[in-house]
C-alpha cells in the first residue's frame, strides 16, 4: 500500500497482515448485516414491477457475500508472505467494493418503484449501509472511500428518483454525512497505522528487553527477583536460586525475608515490601551454604501488585571495604588497634564527662633496645616478637580495655578503672612480667623487656593530648631508670620536661654565644705512667646554670640534630688548640652516630688536619657500637675513609652492648676502651677481672691496644696493668680541665701532680721499675 511506503519493511508487513486480519475477522458480521438488509429488500419488492431487477440484485449480492465468506474461510491468517498478503487483501478489497457497487445501484432501483410506505425502509437500510462503513471497512481505507462514494451516490439518486428536486435538503444533509464519513475514514486510517507502528515498536522493545534480560541473567553478576503482595518469591530464576544455594521449587512462594540474616537491613527491606515503596542499593546479609554473603538489592512496585528488582552479590567488594576499614583502624602486623583508633577511643573517653575521664589509665610501653634485635636477628624475627608481645598484652586485659600498637615497638594500653596508684603499679608490673618471659621462635629462645610509663587524669584536668604527653614523660623517666622498669607520672616530670625544653632552646644559641668549651682528660700508659694522650670532652658554660656536663645536653643535641654543627666545632677547636701544645701525644675526639652519618664528616676532618698542621696518626676518633648498629654500610664506609686519612678509630664502652665481638670482626679498630662498669668492680669482683683479662687478650690477638676508663684508686691501676691493660684514664689520674692546663708538659705535670699524689707515686715506681729493667737489659 502506498500509505505505508515510508515505514520499514517489518511495519509494512505488519500493516498488511493486520488489515487482512481485521477484514477477515469482520467478514461474518458484515455479511450477516448485508444479507439481512438484502433479504428484506428482496421480500418487499418480490411482487413489484421490479421483480426481475430485484432478483438480479439479490443474486449479485448473495454471490459477493458468499465470495467474502469463502475468502475469509480460506485465508492463511498467520502468513508472513508479503505477496500472499497483498494478493488476499486485493481480492478482499475487490469483493468489498463490488458489494458497495451493488448497494449503490440497488438503492435507486428500489426507490423508483417503491410505495410511499416502503421509502422509509429503503432510506433506513441505505443510511445504515452508508454509516456501517466505519465498522465494516475501517482496516481498508480504499474500500471505505469507495463505499461512501458509491452508496452515497445511490442514496442521492434514490432521493431524486422518489422525491424529485424538492429533496435538496436531504441531498445537502447527505453530502455533509458523506464528507464527515470520508474524514472519519482518514482519521481511522491514521490511528490504525499508528497503532500498528506502536505495537511493532513495543514488541521490538519487549524483545530487546527480553534479550537484554536474558543476556543479563546469563552474563551479569546480577540477577532478577520478584515478590508477590505478601513478600513471597515469585517466578524464581535459575540464577537467583543458584545464588541462594537452593532450587527453584523450594524457593517459589518462600518469604524473601526468611532468606536474610536478622538485622537492621532485613527490617528495612521488610518495611519497603509492606509499604510497596521503591528502594535502591540496600545492603543485606545472608547465609549461603554456611558462608556469609552480602547483596545489594534494588526494587520498585509494579502495577500488577508485584515488586521486582535486581540483586547483586557484593561480597568481594564488601570484604575489600572491611579490609580497608580494618587497615584504617587496626595495625596490619599485630591486629591490634592502631594509633588512629587509639586516639579516637581516648578522645571519646576523656570527652564524655569529667567523672569518666578520671577513671582512664594509660600505660605507655616501649620495648627496650628492640632495634638491636631487628639488626642482629632480622625483621622477620622482630615482627614475630611484636606479634607475640601484642598477643600477651591482650590476654592481660578485659574485653572492654584497648591494647594498641602505636608504631615501631611502642604499645599503649587504655583501661577504665577506679583503682588507685598501687593497683596501677601492680598492673604495670604484670605487663613487665609477661613481656619479660622467654619467646620461642623456630626453636630458638628470645628474651626482651619493656619500659612502661603510667598516667591518668586524676582530677579530670587533662584532655587526650595532655594524657598522652604525661604518659610519654613517665615512659621517658622509666627509660632513664634503665631497662625493664616503670614510672608513674608525677608533676616533677612535667617540671623536668619544661626544663629540658628550656635547655634545648638555650642550646640552639650556645654555640653562637661562645658558651661551649672543651676540657681535656689525660690518658697515661700503665707500664710507664707517662701521658700518652688527651680525650677532648665538651662542657657548656651556661650563663645561669653554670658548667653543664655532656651527659645533660648531648642527648638533646643528638635528638634535635644540633650535634652535627656542635661536633664540627669540637673537631675544629680541639685540633686547632692541641696543635699548639708541645709534646708527642694523641688527641681523642668522640663521634656520635649522627655525626658518622653526615656526608661531610670526612671532608671536614681532612680540611681541619691540613689547617691545624697536626699529624693524622695523632688523632683518634672514638665511637660506640651504636654507630655500627645503623642500617646500611654507610657508617663502616665513613670509618674506613677516616682510617685512609691516617687517623685512628677506637671502640668506646666496650663490653656492654649486644654484639661487640661481631663489631671487632667487622672493623679493624686501633683501640678498645674498656667500659668503666668493669673497672669499678675489677678489684673485688672475680667476674670483672676475668672479663677485663679476656678483653685484653682478645685485643692483643687482634693487634689492638686497650684503655681502661673510670680509674678511681691506685689498686685499680695496679691490677689493670697486671691484667694486660695498656692505658688508663680517670679522675684518679686527672679530672678534665681546660686546654690551658695542659699546654706544656710542665703545666700538665703540675696539674696532674696537684690532682693526685697517688698517680705521682705510681709514675715514680714505674720509672724505677723501667730503669731496673733497662739495667738488666744492658
Amino acid at each position: 500500500m502506498t500509505e505505508t511506503s515510508s515505514h520499514s519493511d517489518d511495519v509494512r508487513l505488519q500493516i498488511l497482515s493486520r488489515r487482512l486480519t481485521v477484514a477477515l475477522a469482520g467478514a461474518p458480521l458484515a455479511v450477516l448485516s448485508s444479507f439481512a438488509s438484502a433479504a428484506i429488500l428482496a421480500v418487499l419488492f418480490w411482487q413489484s414491477s421490479a421483480q426481475v431487477p430485484a432478483l438480479v440484485w439479490a443474486a449479485s449480492a448473495a454471490a459477493l457475500l458468499g465470495a467474502r465468506l469463502v475468502l475469509a474461510a480460506r485465508a492463511d491468517r498467520g502468513s508472513t508472505d508479503e505477496r500472499y498478503l497483498r494478493s488476499r487483501l486485493r481480492m478482499t478489497t475487490v469483493v468489498i467494493v463490488g458489494m458497495s457497487v451493488v448497494w449503490g445501484a440497488g438503492i435507486p432501483i428500489f426507490a423508483s418503484v417503491a410505495s410511499q410506505a416502503n421509502l422509509p425502509v429503503i432510506a433506513a437500510i441505505g443510511s445504515a449501509m452508508l454509516v456501517g462503513v466505519l465498522l465494516m471497512h475501517r482496516a481498508i481505507p480504499i474500500a471505505g472511500y469507495a463505499h461512501v462514494g458509491l452508496v452515497g451516490a445511490g442514496l442521492a439518486a434514490g432521493a431524486l428518483v422518489s422525491v424529485g428536486p424538492s429533496s435538496w435538503p436531504l441531498l445537502v444533509l447527505l453530502a455533509i454525512y458523506m464528507v464527515t464519513l470520508w474524514l472519519a475514514i482518514g482519521r481511522m486510517e491514521r490511528q490504525f497505522v499508528s497503532a500498528v507502528v506502536n505495537e511493532v515498536a513495543s514488541r521490538e522493545a519487549a524483545e530487546t528487553v527480553s534479550l537484554l534480560l536474558f543476556d543479563f541473567e546469563e552474563q551479569s553478576s546480577d540477577w532478577l527477583w520478584m515478590v508477590g503482595p505478601r513478600g513471597n518469591l515469585r517466578d524464581v530464576s535459575a540464577r537467583f536460586a543458584a545464588a541462594v544455594g537452593s532450587d527453584i521449587d523450594r524457593l517459589e512462594g518462600t518469604p524473601l525475608i526468611s532468606l536474610l540474616q536478622p538485622g537492621e537491613a532485613s527490617e528495612t527491606l521488610a518495611r519497603h515490601l509492606v509499604d510497596r515503596s521503591p528502594f535502591r542499593d540496600l545492603l543485606i546479609k545472608l547465609k549461603v551454604e554456611g558462608e556469609t554473603r552480602y547483596w545489594r538489592m534494588s526494587a520498585r512496585p509494579r502495577q500488577d501488585g508485584l515488586m521486582g528488582g535486581i540483586a547483586r552479590d557484593v561480597t568481594h567488594n564488601r570484604m575489600i571495604e572491611e579490609r580497608v576499614a580494618f587497615m584504617a583502624h587496626y595495625d596490619n602486623l599485630t591486629g591490634l588497634a592502631n594509633r588512629y583508633l587509639f586516639n579516637e577511643r581516648l578522645r571519646k573517653l576523656l570527652g564524655a564527662n569529667d567523672e569518666r575521664g578520671r577513671n582512664v589509665a594509660l600505660f605507655y610501653l616501649d620495648l627496650d633496645d628492640f632495634k638491636s634485635i631487628n639488626d642482629t636477628r632480622g625483621h622477620l624475627v622482630g615482627d614475630r616478637l611484636l606479634r607475640e608481645v601484642g598477643s600477651r598484652l591482650e590476654q592481660e586485659v578485659r574485653s572492654q580495655d584497648l591494647v594498641a600498637r602505636l608504631g615501631g615497638d611502642e604499645f599503649a594500653i587504655l583501661i577504665e578503672t577506679r583503682a588507685g596508684v598501687g593497683m596501677l603499679i601492680e598492673r604495670a608490673h604484670k605487663f613487665l612480667s609477661v613481656v619479660r618471659e622467654a619467646y620461642e621462635i623456630e626453636g630458638q629462645l628470645y628474651r626482651i623487656s619493656t619500659s612502661i610509663g603510667v598516667a591518668r587524669c586524676t582530677d579530670g584536668d587533662c584532655d587526650a593530648e595532655e594524657l598522652l604527653r604525661r604518659a610519654d614523660l613517665a615512659l621517658f623517666a622509666a627509660k632513664r631508670k634503665g631497662r625493664d622498669t616503670l614510672a608513674m607520672f608525677e608533676p616533677s616530670l612535667d617540671r623536668e620536661a619544661r626544663d629540658r625544653r628550656e635547655l634545648e632552646s638555650d642550646l640552639r644559641d650556645a654555640l653562637a654565644r661562645g658558651e661551649l668549651r672543651i676540657h681535656y682528660q689525660p690518658v697515661i700508659e700503665l707500664d710507664s705512667g707517662a701521658v700518652t694522650g688527651y680525650e677532648a670532652l665538651l662542657r657548656w658554660y651556661h650563663p645561669r646554670r653554670g658548667i653543664i656536663g655532656p651527659a645533660d645536653f648531648l642527648p638533646i643535641a643528638e635528638e634535635t640534630g644540633l650535634i652535627v654543627p656542635i661536633g664540627e666545632w669540637v673537631i675544629r677547636q680541639a685540633l686547632a688548640e692541641t696543635s699548639r701544645w708541645t709534646g708527642d701525644f694523641r688527641v681523642a675526639i668522640n663521634l656520635s652516630p649522627t655525626q658518622v652519618r653526615s656526608p661531610h664528616l670526612v671532608a671536614l676532618v681532612a680540611q681541619v688536619l691540613r689547617n691545624a698542621g697536626i699529624a693524622p696518626e695523632r688523632v683518634e676518633f672514638e665511637i660506640t657500637e651504636h654507630v655500627l648498629m645503623q642500617p646500611g654500610d654507610h657508617a663502616t664506609a665513613t670509618l674506613h675513609s677516616l682510617r685512609e686519612l691516617g687517623t685512628r678509630i677506637a671502640l668506646d664502652d666496650f663490653g656492654t652492648g649486644y654484639s661487640s665481638l661481631s663489631y671487632l670482626r667487622r672493623f679493624p679498630f686501633d683501640r678498645i676502651k674498656i667500659d668503666r662498669k668493669f673497672v669499678e668492680q675489677v678489684v673485688d669482683d672475680a667476674d670483672s677481672q676475668a672479663i677485663v683479662s679476656s678483653i685484653t687478650r682478645l685485643a692483643d690477638a687482634l693487634g689492638m691496644q686497650t684503655t681502661a676508663e673510670g680509674i678511681e684508686n691506685r689498686r685499680q691501676l695496679d691490677l689493670l696493668r697486671k691484667l694486660g691493660c695498656q692505658e688508663a684514664q680517670g679522675y684518679l689520674i686527672c679530672e678534665p680541665a681546660p686546654g690551658s692546663t695542659f699546654a706544656t708538659p710542665e703545666a700538665a705535670e703540675a696539674a696532674m701532680s696537684d690532682k693526685s699524689s697517688e698517680v705521682l707515686d705510681y709514675r715514680r715506681s714505674r720509672e724505677a721499675v723501667l730503669r731496673r729493667r733497662g739495667g738488666q737489659v744492658a
